[in-house]
């Protein structure tokens, strides 16, 4: 029997991915904060950076829903996220 699990909507999958993304602080080499930079592992090649922590997980959003959209169009695998995965578009 062939289990299926419930599909996520894109921004519920977002909201999911983005609350396991990793955020890092930048240092320049005098060591001011020069930035952040934020990552999903589980999304190869998505990451994003940004002057605060806000505008990198607002930037890193942006990107994941692309690296979707281009993943589907693809044909590649989108990882599951928590209790669902991503719906796919019709």
């Amino acid at each position: 029997m062939v289990s299926h699990r419930p599909e996520l909507p894109l921004e519920s999958w977002l909201d999911a991915t983005l609350a396991g993304a990793t955020f890092e602080e930048v240092f320049d080499d005098d060591g001011t904060l020069a930035g952040w930079w934020a990552e999903n592992p589980n999304c190869p090649g998505a990451s994003a950076s940004g002057a605060t922590h806000d505008e990198a997980r607002q930037k890193l959003r942006d990107v994941l829903a692309g690296w979707v959209k281009l993943g589907q169009e693809l044909g590649h695998p989108i990882p599951s996220i928590r209790e669902g995965e991503i719906a796919t578009p019709a």
